[in-house]
């Protein structure tokens, strides 16, 4: 009865099968897995209604990121050890991570945005 209710409730109710060899099946799973979809059905969906699916390489901008982060922790290091020595002023200090957040702030959003917008495609 379960199957039932669901293929009703389904948006999508039209179903098509394919089959594929040992290697085809390695090398599309390869691709399902380097594209920006969790799945073979939104892969190939996607594949099928537009004829390409698009790849983008996130690694600069994870690297980035990163490095963003490692700067914060330097940044907040230094100013643990200006606090305890009274070298710095505590508005440098302030005005300094409020630049710091506002950068990660800004890597995180665009990695965000270019993410969104690679699954609208």
């Amino acid at each position: 009865m379960k199957g039932k209710n669901t293929q009703k409730n389904r948006t999508r109710s039209h179903q098509r099968l394919i089959r594929f060899n040992d290697e085809e099946n390695d090398y599309i799973n390869t691709k399902v897995e380097a594209s920006p979809f969790n799945n073979f059905q939104n892969f190939a969906r996607i594949l099928l209604i537009t004829g390409e699916v698009h790849f983008t390489d996130y690694s600069e901008l994870k690297s980035l990121n990163y490095e963003v982060n490692r700067i914060g922790n330097n940044i907040n290091q230094l100013a643990k050890l200006a606090h305890e020595f009274q070298e710095i002023s505590p508005a440098d200090i302030q005005q300094l991570q409020s630049k710091m957040t506002d950068l990660t702030a800004l890597v995180s959003e665009q990695l965000k945005q270019v993410k969104k917008e690679e699954r609208r495609l």
